[in-house]
């Protein structure tokens, strides 16, 4: 009984251990499973399986807002607002053709923030991943392809936007300002673009 009692007594230490040890890898791992995620005040026009609107989401504030197509289980959306959540990632097993492979759930809303609403002369315009040779006035140029909702028809943008540096081979979406110029070059826009806010930028 005495050599029992002592195993038992050398054995307890090591099952402490093996209990905390595993307590602090559940943690861990559960830790790992959250993320923090900041969601822009305005949603976008984006495409799934159907037009659609994405909330406008970055993991940290110097990224590029990029469409979010799943959803945040427990989250409330107000346009208008920016916010920084807490959300835990869980991965579905066999998920359907058309939906996310990923779970997303409120943990816990860290910051709701009021939002200046778009000026009067703001707008917000989707370029396309390519450029297209145009005419404008009497020489050829390179016209980046431009609209204003996913539904809508890509059409030629003959100014630029300043502030903005183009790469080919992204989707983006900007806010822009507006401004009438007046007595424009005859073959210059009446237009000028200024860019507000890079919104996202996606690979195409």
């Amino acid at each position: 009984m005495k050599s029992i009692a002592t195993i038992l007594k050398g054995a307890a230490p090591a099952l402490a251990l093996f209990a905390m040890t595993q307590c602090t890898t559940t943690a861990n791992a559960s830790a790992g499973d959250e993320k923090t995620f900041i969601v822009g005040p305005q949603t976008a026009d984006c495409t799934g399986v159907a037009p659609m609107k994405c909330l406008q989401v970055k993991e940290n504030t110097s990224a590029s807002w990029t469409n979010f197509y799943s959803n945040i289980e427990g989250f409330t959306y107000e346009p208008g607002y920016e916010y920084v959540l807490k959300v835990k990632t869980e991965k579905i097993e066999n998920p359907p053709a058309d939906g996310s492979s990923i779970k997303y759930t409120l943990v816990k809303q860290v910051s709701k923030t009021k939002k200046a609403e778009m000026a009067a002369n703001e707008k917000t315009i989707i370029v396309g991943p390519q450029t297209v040779e145009c005419s404008a006035g009497a020489g050829r140029m390179q016209c980046m392809q431009v609209k204003e909702s996913a539904s809508a028809a890509w059409t030629n943008f003959y100014s630029h936007i300043e502030g903005f540096t183009y790469e080919p081979g992204y989707e983006y979406v900007l806010k822009v300002k507006t401004e009438k110029i007046e007595n424009p070059p005859a073959d210059a826009s009446s237009i000028k673009y200024t860019l507000v806010e890079q919104v996202s930028k996606t690979k195409k």
